[in-house]
């Protein structure tokens, strides 16, 4: 336990980790909220992939401008800026709320600048944590930052399932936007970006700085290949979260089902985080992650089939435990070491674009899916990883894939 302990020694490192923990709570109450609230105000599965692609859509569109923007200006400017939007929104819905007109369009719309807010944070908080700690540190904070993200995971779903059951959807918004407004405070201990220029970006330097991004990324074989690893994970996990096990647990009992098997992925993915932490990444990743696609497809293949919310938070939890290891903590660690610090924003949206892509396309087909057939729903959530399984087992270079790369 001594590396992150040592790592929690870095005040600026610790400060901000813990205030993006706490947002991270309240984001995951509030995914489970916002998820039973528009199945019980509709009784529709179509309608909470719409309220869902409200938020994937723009995040998907916009994110290569995150990134651009990132580098352009700093990740600390640009997630307080996030933070204080998202917290806004929130607030006003949390008042609609409260006053008993809650409606699906104003659930839509707040997925909407959620998701706008997202294209824009995400590739700042993949960015920020090289400014925080030292070079040979980043293995260590991003296993850190995982076991907070992972924790919220676990205490997230469990509030927001237990609130939205026995209180109203305007606490978990109101405690959501709280949680912004500290998240945004702690950040204000980050370093301002010694490369950021600042200034108004012209829609030509735009196209010029995602293309430089792009670029590099196009001729990295490695980043190609974990656009794969993202684009199947997104593919297949997407749909599952957002539809499949909501879907699932209705007939389990309810928020309270959803609940505990979204925080038994948690508790694997905490669990994983934290054997990276104690032991360090695994050097031969690329076999680790062709392994972890066969685990992953039996897992959704299997999931589909359980009839109570522990077998499923079973499942989960123990997929968790590989996943976190396998690439959580690694991926980021790989991208952060393999880039050049200018471009770093940038490759991060490339790396996060998969995720924006695909997500509306997983929870789109696999919505449909599921309304005719839960078991073949689930099961058609497993072929995208196992495609990707194959694909990367048959390329020497996915093999031999390794989570120490030599860095300029």
């Amino acid at each position: 336990m001594t590396r992150p302990l040592l790592i929690l020694g870095r005040r600026r490192f610790a400060t901000v980790v813990i205030g993006e923990g706490v947002s991270m709570i309240g984001d995951a109450a509030f995914e489970i909220a916002l998820a039973w609230t528009v199945l019980r105000l509709t009784g529709s599965i179509s309608a909470l992939a719409v309220v869902l692609l409200f938020q994937a859509v723009p995040r998907g569109v916009l994110l290569l401008l995150g990134g651009a923007v990132v580098d352009r200006h700093s990740a600390r400017a640009v997630m307080i800026v996030a933070h204080g939007v998202r917290a806004v929104a929130l607030a006003v819905v949390a008042f609609i709320a409260a006053t008993g007109t809650l409606s699906l369009w104003h659930l839509a719309g707040l997925a909407l600048v959620m998701g706008v807010s997202a294209a824009f944070f995400s590739p700042a908080s993949e960015s920020i944590v090289p400014s925080l700690v030292e070079r040979d540190e980043l293995a260590q904070a991003n296993a850190v930052r995982g076991l907070f993200e992972q924790t919220a995971l676990i205490v997230g779903p469990v509030i927001g399932g237990v609130v939205i059951s026995v209180a109203s959807i305007w606490v978990v918004l109101g405690f959501n936007a709280l949680t912004f407004v500290v998240a945004a405070f702690t950040l204000l201990v980050a370093p301002k970006s010694a490369r950021a220029s600042g200034g108004a970006l012209s829609p030509t330097e735009i196209l010029r700085q995602i293309g430089e991004g792009l670029g590099h990324a196009r001729r990295s074989h490695e980043v190609r290949l974990v656009l794969i690893v993202i684009s199947a994970a997104t593919l297949s996990y997407s749909g599952v979260f957002a539809v499949g096990l909501p879907v699932l647990a209705t007939s389990m009992g309810g928020a309270s089902a959803l609940g505990l098997m979204v925080a038994g992925w948690g508790a694997g993915q905490l669990v994983g985080a934290l054997a990276a932490a104690v032991t360090g990444l695994p050097r031969r990743w690329g076999l680790l992650i062709i392994g972890m696609t066969v685990v992953e497809a039996a897992m959704f293949t299997t999931l589909g089939l359980v009839s109570t919310p522990w077998t499923g938070a079973g499942l989960l939890f123990l997929t968790g435990i590989g996943v976190s290891y396998s690439s959580d903590v690694a991926l980021p660690t790989f991208i952060q070491t393999q880039t050049p610090r200018h471009l770093l924003g940038r490759i991060n949206s490339v790396i996060g674009l998969p995720r924006v892509v695909f997500e509306p396309v997983s929870i789109s087909i696999l919505g449909l899916a599921l309304s005719r057939s839960t078991s073949w729903g689930f099961g058609l959530a497993a072929l995208p990883v196992l495609v990707a399984g194959v694909v990367l087992a048959c390329d020497p270079r996915a093999r031999a894939l390794s989570t120490h790369p030599v860095v300029e």
